[in-house]
């Protein structure tokens, strides 16, 4: 067997969550090595929508709203870094967010909402038809009410996922693509590195496990990891003329993400179907026929391509974060489902801090892994 030479952290992964956490640690002057099983770009970062949206995304006010919300805040300057290493814009921006409330049911529901949301200090409203088509005049009109959240915003995702591996370069740390992690390379109760496929193996101080919905495939994990993949289709439109900034969504899981480039992205199924990363014609028709729900010029656009990636979730939807209870050295920074970019800034100063000093300021313990013990 081959071994590299050793390294102090090895990151398996270079989404958003092992790229965030190789910055964070880069930053702070840690050695570290970054592996992906793939090119940049092509994994679940880059297939998402890049929503910021913490207030849509979380149903009540629970760990995962209070962690996405003082995440959110973090991506200005997060992207600042990344925008800096790599050389080249994110196109982050923060122009709110419209929900279509088609029922009293929903609009009830939106309203208990921003009532929990007003109390932890962010702003929303229910606005008429009238009210809400000054924000953006192509809205069904159809729809009685709709809850505007004007602090939801997006970042690039497509972009993001490429500029991630470049800021991870200009950071100085080390990043080895096409690279794949086979199993963890364990001595007694600590974890020494991580064995390839090609068979050779890394030798590493720490290991933080970042591999999106592929980490339960990491043989020689201390305990299963309860991470499974749940595939999301996205469409790509051109509308017949440019959409309005502001994000368009349901209470469903439809939304609507306009490009800086006139495209408009379509999102997205939740499918349970293993680690197929295939798009359907099923899929394809439901996610027109709910962007047309929403804004009925898009009967009119013109499919420009669409994808498919697959989440990372957990049973309780929470991500997985810090030490493994039962191998030294080992770390989790994964299972964030739905919330990846959202969550990225804060799991990486999370996760770097237990790594370093094994305490942290961020409030990560619902996220342990202990959780499922």
């Amino acid at each position: 067997m081959n071994q590299g030479g050793p390294v102090e952290v090895l990151i398996v992964g270079c989404g958003v969550a092992g790229a965030a956490v190789a910055l964070e640690l880069a930053s702070r002057g840690v050695p570290v090595t970054v592996l992906d099983r793939d090119q940049p770009g092509t994994g679940a970062t880059g297939a998402s929508a890049g929503m910021l949206c913490p207030q849509y995304e979380t149903p009540d006010p629970g760990p995962a709203f209070r962690f996405g919300v003082e995440s959110r805040a973090l991506w200005p300057e997060f992207a600042r870094r990344v925008e800096v290493l790599a050389g080249w814009p994110l196109g982050l921006r923060a122009d709110g967010m419209l929900v279509a409330n088609r029922t009293p049911q929903e609009e009830e529901q939106a309203r208990g909402m921003l009532d929990w949301q007003r109390q932890a200090g962010l702003g929303g409203e229910i606005l008429s038809p009238a009210e809400a088509r000054k924000i953006h005049p192509h809205l069904h009109p159809d729809v009685p009410s709709w809850c505007w959240l004007p602090h939801e915003g997006q970042v690039d995702a497509q972009r993001l996922a490429v500029a991630l591996a470049d800021a991870v370069r200009g950071s100085g740390a080390r990043l080895l693509v096409t690279r794949e992690a086979t199993s963890l390379w364990v001595e007694g109760e600590r974890v020494r590195g991580v064995h390839l496929a090609d068979g050779s193996a890394l030798e590493a101080a720490s290991v933080v496990v970042a591999a999106g919905a592929w980490a339960p495939l990491i043989r020689d994990l201390p305990s299963l990891l309860p991470v499974r993949p749940v595939r999301g289709q996205i469409l790509r439109l051109r509308p017949p003329s440019p959409s309005p900034w502001p994000l368009v969504a349901d209470h469903q899981g439809c939304y609507l993400v306009p490009r800086e480039n006139g495209t408009l992205l379509v999102g997205s199924t939740m499918e349970e179907v293993g680690y197929d990363e295939g798009v359907t014609d099923e899929g394809r028709a439901r996610l027109a026929e709910g962007a047309a729900s929403l804004l009925p010029p898009l009967e009119q656009a013109r499919l420009v391509e669409r994808w498919a990636g697959l989440r990372p979730m957990t049973p309780d939807t929470l991500p997985i974060l810090g030490p493994d209870p039962r191998l030294r050295g080992l770390h989790y920074a994964t299972g964030y489902g739905r919330n990846g970019i959202l969550f990225a800034p804060l799991a990486a100063r999370a996760v770097a801090d237990l790594l370093l000093k094994d305490t942290t300021p961020v409030a990560w313990e619902p996220f342990s892994l202990a959780r499922f013990f």
